[in-house]
């Protein structure tokens, strides 16, 4: 973690002041130590550059370890590689840029808040950026993303919970979540709390599953009906048995799309297939949604400019 970010570091309990008792600090970034509430008591570790603020997540566990599997595998190479979901580093800063209507000139001195940071591929991209970024993630490989991103002096990585996020609220210029809040057992409440670390003028961004025009993954998981029951590397080999003829079938499918006009970002490999099944069927929860309930979300907690990308991406401006 960086120095910089202790500043706007809370106790995720009761929002009270840390204390740092730091052990080891490189530079910048604080390596090893510990943080400890003022206010409650309450004591998070700091361990290889992570502050551990994940500590009771009940059903939850299963999200963090079966996610924590998925990004290491991804780690080893044995998922796509350069990618993801098919997507390549301009695809991802494209679609950002899009989702937020805004250009890099206009983000310059920006704090932008990661829900989901995942093995930290955006936050990479981000990091060529004018602006401080934070990534949170409950995933137990948190580590392999701290490393991927510890050459960077704008980024910090923290394990955390969006439901109980160690910031204050309107702490963030810019909240971005992608597919996380429908991992959880209520996406209103996690909607709830992203919407309460943006500042009044501030944008949040999420993305989440839609409940019309099902994804082959979607579809599939509810074939399964329970697959994250499955031993996780069983589920690995069953999803790469199932990538091969969903990979045979999208490549046609995506150049028919071409021909037709259609936008298709994604460039879909064995692995990338892999990789977006295990993401669907190895979570415990799986939400989804229409466009008007989304867009309800933004309106009841105080949104405005609310704006639709793709099926389901959404912004809005917090008012005040």
């Amino acid at each position: 973690m960086k120095t910089r970010t202790l500043r706007i570091t809370v106790c995720p309990a009761c929002l009270g002041p840390l204390r740092l008792a730091a052990s080891e600090v490189v530079e910048d970034e604080i390596r090893a130590g510990t943080l400890t509430c003022a206010r409650c008591g309450a004591v998070f570790l700091i361990v290889r550059g992570v502050p551990r603020f994940v500590t009771q997540l009940g059903d939850r566990q299963q999200i963090a370890e079966s996610f924590g599997f998925q990004w290491h595998v991804r780690g080893q190479g044995r998922f796509e590689t350069g990618t993801l979901y098919g997507l390549s580093e301009d695809d991802e800063r494209d679609g950002f840029f899009h989702a937020l209507d805004r250009g890099p000139l206009d983000l310059e001195g920006k704090t932008i808040l990661e829900a989901g940071c995942g093995d930290g591929f955006l936050l990479r991209i981000l990091s060529k950026l004018p602006v401080d970024i934070v990534g949170i993630d409950i995933n137990t490989s948190i580590d392999r993303t701290a490393d991927a991103c510890r050459g960077f002096a704008n980024v910090s990585v923290l394990q955390a919970d969006l439901l109980r996020a160690p910031f204050a609220p309107g702490t963030f210029d810019i909240v971005w979540s992608e597919g996380v809040i429908v991992c959880t057992a209520d996406p209103r409440e996690a909607f709830g709390s992203l919407a309460s670390l943006v500042k009044p003028g501030g944008t949040l961004y999420v993305w989440v599953y839609p409940s019309e025009r099902l994804s082959v993954y979607q579809r599939m998981r509810d074939l399964l009906v329970a697959p994250y029951r499955l031993p996780r590397p069983v589920l690995l080999y069953l999803c790469y048995l199932l990538a091969v003829p969903i990979y045979l079938l999208a490549r046609p499918y995506a150049a028919w799309q071409r021909r037709r006009g259609v936008p298709v970002d994604a460039k879909p490999s064995i692995g990338s297939v892999a990789f977006s099944l295990f993401d669907n069927l190895s979570p415990r929860y799986q939400s989804r949604h229409t466009t008007a309930e989304v867009r309800g979300w933004f309106e009841a907690f105080g949104f405005a400019d609310v704006k639709q990308t793709g099926l389901i991406g959404m912004t809005g401006r917090k008012a005040g």
